[in-house]
């Protein structure tokens, strides 16, 4: 019998629940074991209950440390008494999940408020819903004993959304007593990024010697809209990034000679057609996305490239895939965002495979007019069309380079193929186990630990391509012994052969093998 890693203890805060209303499940994890965990999936077995927010992971939780982890459920909408079992799957930093963790609960779900019962403590949480990037803003917790009796405060614990960071606080209280109370204000500033999701106060407390705990959670959503900011408060918010926006030109010299056109933003012209796209949205994503529409639906895509200058692009009826690049960077520029043109350079041309970049919340996102694709960077390297580009760079002696021209003077651009291909397996295999269910995900770890890392990196992108109902029917019905003599086979095969354009044809050569 295997002795399980972890002591898990599971808590709820309420037994009593408004119809619709939300409680928390707490979970304490207690690393025992040899090797540190990495993530925690909790899921609950009835479906009238809907988890809304799941916590942030303190990866890797090493041995002998501990860590609670709130998670936001959203009770029924119909009254009644339910019992919800809720297992719990730890991924350890060698990729194992480990189960057994479980716990069954009843709540009862009630119509009104008032049926539900008081502790001596009453919590009360308020705060905006909604405010802009950059700005400050109040969340303020009131705290009653509504008691008879002293109330005993052991830990005032408050759980953020990524980016908000505490300016100032109040000293927390050590005690309350009868019938009084206690206020306490956070001032917060909120980043200058898109954010939503819920901010949980949990607050530990000695209730007649005996310890409590009461969570309150609220909705809050940060906008950002650059386009709305002067450029001060732009090169606040994106700090070295600011290049990407001040920076007019998209591409060096050797395309100027290529296209025998001028790459130059005229910021008002573009700025026109762009605006009245982007004014609605939240987020740099969403006025990307708007852009990338609008281009996709206004012109007609071809192969022959006739400018470099976006604002000729922007005339045209018909252009290339490349002319939809520098016209889409060109645009998200004008409305302050950073963006460019990355494209591959095989020591002599720069022009090849052109795709474009823009910064949101910390990261890069791509855009691909050829292949339909706006997304992260981390879930376009996951998809058929990145493997193509990896090959190049590590067999072809290319480097995949952002365009950074100042004087359009020669070559001009920086090598960002290393950003690329940083822990390029654990990025793969994060997307991977999106594609998976939680029982098939063992066979997964199991298959890759018979690999090489190359073999790793290849079975990876033939899962990544995959259709994710057609890979979960194949490890449910197969061994995966054999698939991974498959895969090892068409890597011994093809491994020195230039790669497709579109990886899934390699997916087409394995399932083959088992229809």
């Amino acid at each position: 019998m295997i002795k399980q890693p972890a002591v898990v203890t599971f808590e709820i805060d309420r037994t009593v629940v408004k119809a619709g209303g939300t409680f928390h499940i707490i979970v304490t994890i207690n690393n025992t074991g040899k090797v540190a965990f990495i993530d925690a999936n909790l899921m609950i077995n009835n479906p009238n209950f809907k988890i809304l927010q799941t916590p942030r992971f303190p990866a890797p939780l090493k041995v002998g440390q501990k860590v609670g982890l709130v998670w936001i459920v959203k009770a029924p909408d119909k009254p009644g008494v339910y019992t919800i079992g809720v297992p719990l799957e730890l991924v350890d930093e060698l990729h194992r999940t480990w189960k057994g963790f479980y716990h069954e609960f009843t709540i009862t779900v009630v119509k009104e408020e008032s049926e539900i019962p008081s502790g001596e403590l009453y919590m009360d949480l308020k705060m905006p819903e909604s405010v802009s990037g950059g700005s400050l803003f109040n969340i303020t917790l009131e705290l009653r004993n509504i008691g008879t009796a002293p109330i005993e405060i052991s830990e005032i614990s408050l759980n953020l959304l990524d980016g908000l960071k505490i300016v100032n606080q109040a000293e927390i209280p050590q005690k309350i007593d009868s019938r009084k109370s206690y206020l306490m204000v956070y001032q917060i500033k909120a980043p200058y990024e898109y954010r939503s999701g819920y901010v949980t106060v949990v607050v530990s407390y000695f209730e007649n010697d005996k310890e409590k705990k009461e969570i309150r959670s609220r909705y809050l959503e940060i906008t950002w809209r650059p386009w709305l900011a002067n450029n001060e408060t732009l090169r606040k918010a994106y700090g070295d990034k600011y290049y990407w926006i001040e920076n007019r030109y998209l591409v060096d010299e050797y395309w100027v000679k290529k296209f025998n056109s001028t790459p130059y933003v005229n910021v008002d012209i573009l700025r026109g057609h762009a605006l009245p796209l982007v004014l609605k949205s939240k987020s740099e994503v969403e006025a990307g996305e708007q852009i990338y529409t609008w281009i996709v639906k206004h012109y007609k895509f071809g192969d022959t490239t006739a400018s470099i200058d976006p604002q000729k692009i922007l005339q045209q009826n018909k252009i290339s895939y490349a002319e939809g690049q520098l016209l889409f960077t060109a645009m998200m520029k004008s409305v302050g965002i950073p963006s460019r043109i990355v494209s591959l350079y095989n020591g002599t041309d720069c022009t090849l495979r052109p795709l474009s970049e823009f910064y949101s919340g910390g990261e890069w996102y791509v855009v691909d007019f050829r292949h339909g694709f706006i997304g992260s960077r981390e879930e376009y390297i996951a998809t058929p069309y990145f493997p193509k580009i990896y090959q190049l760079l590590t067999q072809g002696n290319y480097k995949l380079v952002a365009q950074a021209p100042e004087e359009l003077k020669g070559h001009e651009h920086i090598d960002i193929g290393p950003d690329y291909l940083a822990n390029l397996k654990d990025k793969l295999m994060k997307e991977v186990e999106k594609k998976f269910s939680p029982m098939l995900r063992p066979k997964l770890t199991l298959m890759l630990s018979r690999m090489n890392e190359n073999e790793q990196i290849f079975t990876l992108f033939i899962l990544a391509s995959a259709p994710e109902k057609e890979l979960n029917e194949m490890f449910l019905n197969y061994d995966y012994k054999d698939i991974s003599r498959s895969i090892r086979a068409l890597y011994e095969f093809y491994k020195d052969k230039p790669w497709p354009d579109d990886f899934r044809k390699y997916w087409y050569i394995l399932r083959g093998v088992y229809k």
